[in-house]
């Protein structure tokens, strides 16, 4: 083998790696889904995208559930809805406007920052939300969806 494809293989095998290792890093999610740490229910992660579609309006113990996001375009969003929610910031987008227009369903309500969606389910045994795992502290219960 020639030094010139020698050094085509090395660097084709060197971009391969980088691609696996960025497509791995994508694979695990940086969000956790909180709730209340007084509310004991068990979440499945089809309980968690049915209360974030507007399918379910409740717990599984029959308490409201009420969604609350994170704006979208955020990190945090973006990894929620590709991880959690398995669909992308546009089909989300198109998902709600259609049940809006309709008038079948409201969006969840938006907060402006991590800090408000802490304090907000911390302080409401109803809310659910979503954090970067870094950020959920012991005044709210982490679930890993």
């Amino acid at each position: 083998m020639n030094t010139i494809s020698q050094k085509k293989l090395i660097t084709l095998f060197m971009v391969l790696l980088a691609n696996i290792s960025l497509s791995w890093a994508d694979s695990t999610p940086d969000t956790v889904v909180i709730i209340n740490k007084n509310n004991t229910n068990n979440l499945s992660a089809e309980d968690i995208q049915a209360i974030f579609l507007g399918k379910k309006k409740s717990f599984p113990d029959g308490s409201p559930a009420v969604p609350v996001q994170l704006a979208e375009g955020t990190p945090s969003y973006e990894d929620f809805t590709h991880h959690v929610l398995h669909k992308s910031d546009n089909q989300v987008r198109a998902y709600w406007s259609q049940l809006v227009f309709t008038g079948r369903a409201t969006p969840p309500r938006m907060v402006s920052s991590e800090t408000d969606m802490l304090n907000l389910v911390a302080h409401n045994p109803n809310l659910i939300g979503f954090l970067p795992k870094k950020e959920a502290d012991a005044s709210v219960r982490a679930i890993d969806p």
